[in-house]
Formats: C-alpha cells, sequence, structure tokens
C-alpha cells in the first residue's frame, strides 16, 4: 500500500470520526433542550402559541374602528396638535412643580403657542377626540394581529399600531391641559380618561414593545392626572371614575403575558429557521443592516462563504445551547415578574433576576456607544436578555407612579369630604380604597404623613431601595439637569407638591 492511499484512508478515517462526532454532539444539544422544554411543560409553563394567544375580543366591544377613524382625523389635520405636544406638572424644584395651565402661554415640546391657538386646534379636531372618548366604554383594541407568523414573514410592526396609539396620547394630553386652562374640567377628565383606556386597550397586544408603549403612555400619564388633580372645581364622581381607571391598569400581569407569548413565538420563529436558510438569511444580512443606516458596504466572497458556514453551524449546532440559555434566561425574567406580582416586592425579585443571570452568565456588558450587545451569531438568541432585564425597572417605576396616583386621588377625595387630608392611609379604607396602596420596590405601605401647612408627604422609597423620610433629591455624586420626580438617581420618590405664589 503506497503512502498516498494511506494517507486518504487515515484522512477518510479523521473525516468519518469527525463527522459521527458531529453528529452525536448535534443530537445531544438537541437532547438537552427538548429535555428543558419538557420540564418547563411538566412545571406548568405555556410553551405554546395556542396557550398564551390573547383573548379574543367581541366586535361589539372592539374599538379599533373608533381609534383607526381618530387616527386618519388626526393625520389629516395640519394644526399645531401635529408637532407640539404640552405635557403637564412643570417640575421648578425637587419636589414641587407648577401647574402647566398657570403659565402665560402653552409650552409645548417645539415650541411655545398662545392658549387660545391651542383651544381653537382642539376644538378644530373635536370629533377625533370624541371617537378617542368612546374608547373609555370600551377599552379593547383589538387590532386582528396574526401572532402565528411570528417575527418573520407575515410580522408587520404598523399592524401593531403602537406609533399611532402614542400620537393620539399626545393629543389627549394637549387637549386635557387646555381644557382645564379653559375651565372646562369635564372635558378635562374625559380626555384624561380616554388616555388611560388607550393604555387598557392594548392589553389586548401581548408583545414586549406593546408593553413597553402601554408603559410610556402612562408615564405621560401621570403628570396630566397630578395637574387635574391641582383643579379646584372637581366633583367626586369624577375623580372616583379617574381613580378606577388607574386601578385597572396591571403592569406586571402584563410584562407577565408579554414575555410568555414572546417565549413560545421564540420557539416557533427557531425551529422555522432551523428548517430553511432563508429567514435566518434576512435576519443576518448585514449589508442590508448596515445600509439602512447611511453606509453602504461590499460583501466579499469570503463574507459570503463565512455566511454559508456560519448559518449551517448555526442550524445544526449553535442553535441548541443558545435556545437553552434563553430559555434558562427568560424563566429569571419571568420569575421575577411572577415574584413581584405575589410578594409585591420588586426590590427582592430585581435582585434574585441579576443573581440568576450572573449564574447563567447573561449579564453581559453592554456596547457603550449603542446601547446594545455586540451581534454575535453564536448568542444572538440570549443576548438580548441582559437588555430585556431593564423591563423590570421600567415595571417597577410605572407601578409605583400609579400605585402613587391612586393614592393620591383617593386623599384629594378625603380632602373634598372632610376640608382635610387624613392623619394615615388607613382611613381612606374601605370608603377610598380597598386596601392601604402599598410600594411596589419593598411591598410595605407607601410613605405618608401630612404637613402642618395642609399638604402632604406622599412618597416610595425609590430604586436605591432606602427610606430617606422623603428626601426628593439626587444621591450624592448624582448629576441630573432633570427635575422629574421619579428621575434616576433620586433618593425618594416624592409626589409632587404645588408651589406656592
Amino acid at each position: 500500500m503506497n503512502l498516498r492511499r494511506k494517507t486518504l484512508i487515515v484522512a477518510g478515517a479523521v473525516l468519518g470520526v469527525a463527522i459521527f462526532i458531529s453528529v452525536i454532539h448535534h443530537y445531544q444539544l438537541r437532547f438537552a433542550e427538548a429535555s428543558y422544554i419538557a420540564k418547563l411543560k411538566a412545571q406548568g409553563e405555556p410553551m405554546e402559541l395556542a396557550q398564551v394567544l390573547p383573548p379574543s375580543v367581541p366586535a361589539d366591544q372592539n374599538s379599533a374602528s373608533n381609534f383607526l377613524k381618530a387616527v386618519a382625523l388626526f393625520t389629516a389635520d395640519k394644526s399645531l396638535l401635529e408637532p407640539n405636544e404640552i405635557s403637564g406638572m412643570k417640575m421648578v424644584a425637587p419636589g414641587k412643580a407648577s401647574p402647566r395651565i398657570q403659565q402665560a402661554n402653552a409650552e409645548g415640546d417645539l415650541g411655545v403657542n398662545s392658549w387660545p391657538d391651542v383651544a381653537a386646534a382642539v376644538r378644530q379636531n373635536s370629533n377625533a377626540f370624541e371617537l378617542l372618548q368612546q374608547i373609555i366604554e370600551k377599552p379593547d383594541l383589538d387590532f386582528q394581529i396574526h401572532y402565528e407568523h411570528g417575527f418573520g414573514d407575515g410580522f408587520v410592526f404598523q399592524n401593531t399600531h403602537l406609533v399611532d396609539a402614542k400620537r393620539m396620547a399626545q393629543r389627549l394630553e394637549t387637549a386635557t391641559i387646555s381644557d382645564l386652562h379653559e375651565g372646562d374640567t369635564a372635558s378635562a377628565v374625559q380626555n384624561l380618561r380616554a388616555m388611560l383606556a388607550l393604555v387598557k386597550g392594548l392589553d389586548d397586544q401581548h408583545y414586549i414593545i406593546s408593553d413597553l408603549v402601554k408603559i410610556a403612555v402612562a408615564a405621560m400619564a401621570v403628570p396630566v392626572t397630578w395637574e387635574v388633580l391641582q383643579t379646584p372645581n372637581l366633583t367626586d364622581g369624577q375623580l372616583a371614575e379617574l381613580q378606577n381607571d388607574w386601578i385597572a391598569l396591571d403592569f406586571i400581569q402584563a410584562s407577565e403575558n408579554a414575555m410568555e407569548l414572546e417565549r413560545a413565538i421564540g420557539l416557533m420563529d427557531v425551529a422555522r429557521w432551523r428548517s430553511s436558510s432563508k429567514e435566518l438569511l434576512k435576519l443576518l444580512d448585514s449589508e442590508t443592516a448596515v445600509q439602512s443606516m447611511g453606509a453602504k458596504v461590499k460583501i466579499t466572497d469570503f463574507d459570503a462563504a463565512k455566511t454559508v458556514v456560519q448559518l449551517f453551524m448555526w442550524r445544526y449546532w449553535w442553535s441548541y445551547s443558545d435556545e437553552l440559555l434563553r430559555l434558562k434566561g427568560d424563566e429569571a425574567l419571568l420569575g421575577m415578574t411572577r415574584f413581584a406580582k405575589t410578594n409585591h416586592s420588586f426590590q427582592t425579585g430585581i435582585q434574585r433576576q441579576m443573581a440568576e443571570l450572573d449564574a447563567l452568565g447573561l449579564n453581559k456588558a453592554m456596547n457603550q456607544s449603542s446601547g446594545l450587545p455586540e451581534q454575535d451569531i453564536h448568542h444572538m438568541l440570549s443576548q438580548s436578555l441582559p437588555g430585556l432585564s431593564a423591563l423590570s425597572r421600567k415595571a417597577m417605576i410605572i407601578e409605583a407612579a400609579r400605585q402613587i396616583v391612586v393614592t393620591a386621588i383617593a386623599l384629594k377625595r378625603y380632602q373634598l369630604k372632610h376640608g382635610n387630608y387624613p392623619p394615615d392611609l388607613d382611613s381612606l379604607v374601605p370608603e377610598f380604597v380597598s386596601a392601604v396602596p402599598f410600594d411596589p420596590v419593598d411591598g410595605q405601605p407607601l410613605r405618608y404623613r401630612p404637613k402642618a401647612d395642609g399638604t402632604f408627604l406622599l412618597y416610595s422609597i425609590g430604586e436605591n431601595g432606602k427610606d430617606d423620610n422623603g428626601n426628593p433629591s439626587l444621591e450624592r455624586g448624582r448629576i441630573s439637569s432633570s427635575l422629574y420626580w421619579q428621575n434616576y438617581g433620586v433618593l425618594d420618590w416624592v409626589w409632587p407638591q404645588p408651589v406656592t405664589p
């Protein structure tokens, strides 16, 4: 046997062993992932899309058509409402705010307008506002989203109408402030209630991005609610309606719904990507991604060949270990949300979440320039988890705001009836609240005490998890130009009191 033949035989044997080992490794990875999924199912985790789809909305309860009609009317309108959002509660010092309606002019994000001009623009769009106000009675927005398409072929972001929802909230925000300045409290309350109805209506979408938009719109409604509470001619009936609207919102359950749905969609998408490289290639098309940012690059033959190899490796090996890691990370995120729902304490839940992600090696450093993890096909499924963990913080902030707003409304109702604020929050139960509102940071009752000047102190202990006796200032060493009461780095989240003349 000559040397060449021996070399070929040895090379063939080595190649055969390599292929055999690779095949064995492929099935080991598949088995590990399948076993973990089976374990989750045995624990009662909803892993199938059918288990996590939002319930269908009866046609007579669906306000989507009214919403879309209002969007069309506002799109056709070219008044000053389009570019210039007017928000409520102008912060002037830590813990102190001035009502926007007391300003000489209507200060918007992009400029200053006269109050009569804003009021005229609101009247010009009265039909659109009436359509949005009708959502109050039927706060369901079912846009017939095809969740079975996943995030691949067939998914169209515009079908969620999330951008439109935020635009409509901004119009309602401006209208509420304008109404208050005009002295039309009843119309102002209705417009604010329509904002909250939009938040409630988005419960019919179980995407994480939908959850973020809900949080953003609710955050817009917080200072507007503060502005309404400064109005002297409010009635208890109006306050009770607003309070019930805020109570009806549930950001913790919404987060759980979104994470469960996207986990199920992820399993479906990955299965499709493994069966064909077509959709996966779209996802990894670096040329398209770069050109979309205004740059142009030339893809070489080497790059193309490298992509083909990466696709092959991902489909048969890399994806299994990465998906397993992603599923374990999802459990950490879901565990945090469920802990907060059961124990009312985000602080402990977030600490547990961080420890579990650390144990999995998932708390990677984020790209300093973009705030996003570096693209890595080996970990393209799991690399988004550190960013998704920030949802916990957003949910905690808006849930604290919701609890405080509900309490502030109850305090106002008590004052209207008794002429002064109560000595403690227990005095609000059961007439104005069913139970003392809790601080979602630590699960304890919100901190409250009346003050000698006829005002009150109401606060959450904030992100540092310590009771700083209602101090709204920034932590030592923090620098920020924002005075917002829930600004990052403040000691306590203190509900602002209006400045005195």
